[in-house]
């Protein structure tokens, strides 16, 4: 979510319309409130597919989408879990230094891990790993 909502005028039916541009300077708190409202919004597959078609800025460098693909994941499981907004914008899956967890730095520093989703290259099989979301 991102932007400020617009309201009616005084007096009328009050609707709350959502401005989903995102801004050209995107922090990471404000990327993960966008990946929050599209996965609300349009579940974790389509979520991804809108964040493929409009790449946003997800690092310092531009769009990444093995980094695109772990905040979708992490967003929601912690959706699936029941956090409030606020949960999730909190917790430590969506932590930037968080994805060091699954992948090494090299590999997230890589040309593959920018253009595709890598698999997870740390941890053990048989803990939750990122993946993309199945349709």
């Amino acid at each position: 979510m991102s932007g400020n909502p617009q309201r009616s005028q005084p007096g009328a039916r009050q609707t709350v319309v959502m401005i989903t541009a995102l801004p050209p300077a995107l922090t990471h708190t404000v990327l993960v409130q966008h990946v929050l409202r599209l996965v609300r919004d349009l579940g974790p597959a389509s979520a991804l597919v809108e964040l493929r078609r409009t790449r946003p800025p997800v690092d310092a460098d531009g769009y990444h989408d093995t980094l695109a693909v772990y905040l979708v994941w992490a967003v929601e499981r912690l959706v699936e879990a029941g956090l409030s907004d606020a949960g999730v914008l909190w917790h430590p899956l969506t932590d930037h230094r968080s994805p060091l967890s699954w992948w090494d730095a090299a590999t997230l520093a890589s040309g593959a891990a920018r253009t595709g989703f890598v698999p997870p290259t740390l941890g053990e099989d048989w803990e939750p790993r990122p993946a993309e979301p199945v349709v």
